[in-house]
């Protein structure tokens, strides 16, 4: 149960993160229509921040969605065809978990991973609360729309820039050693277009 607990967590967290950032596009929705920021070079910056960061969340929910949903769960039904008895049907299952854990980086060998994913996380929310907390203003002088938090908020979005490149070579690192080689399915994933290799 231990098992299914970490598993199920870490996807209400990931869910948790795509919430997050669909509420950060809404208020930069809202303040482009009351604010009329849409011009504004502040907001076209957190857009592309936020862009960013939701491309991550996804590739994350992409990999866990086929690496644990779709791959494991397939490797384990055909496993389930082949056996004989309670017991073998008790064991396959282990394995399915077991396999589940290893591949969603949340064995305790995989922690130091997991604590960059969740470092980035807790950077996303940080993102968030410094949005909302503070409403938009006008700078009469420039006739555009202003954030009190900007410089806030490219601190947070330079250090989630820096774990998410961090978070690329640690992963590249493990794929060239042979260390859980699906992680190739998250490098392919987070560096399509070799964004990660060439900054």
């Amino acid at each position: 149960m231990n098992k299914y607990n970490k598993i199920f967590s870490f996807l209400l967290q990931l869910k948790h993160m795509v919430w997050t950032l669909k509420d950060v596009w809404f208020h930069l929705k809202r303040t482009a229509l009351v604010k009329h920021a849409s011009n504004s070079v502040q907001f076209r910056q957190l857009q592309l921040y936020k862009h960013e960061m939701q491309h991550f969340v996804k590739v994350i929910q992409g990999y866990i969605a086929n690496q644990i949903l779709h791959v494991t769960w397939c490797e384990f039904g055909n496993q389930l065809s082949s056996v004989g008895n309670l017991e073998e049907i008790y064991r396959t299952h282990a394995e399915y978990l077991n396999k589940a854990i290893f591949r969603g980086l949340l064995t305790e060998k995989a922690a130091p991973v997991m604590n960059i994913i969740h470092s980035i996380f807790s950077l996303i929310l940080k993102f968030r609360s410094q949005l909302i907390s503070q409403s938009w203003n006008f700078d009469n002088s420039k006739h555009v729309a202003v954030h009190p938090n900007f410089g806030l908020m490219q601190q947070s979005y330079n250090t989630f820039k820096y774990y998410s490149h961090f978070l690329f070579n640690v992963v590249t690192k493990l794929v060239n050693r042979g260390y859980q080689p699906h992680l190739e399915d998250f490098l392919l994933r987070i560096n399509f277009n070799n964004y990660y290799k060439d900054n």
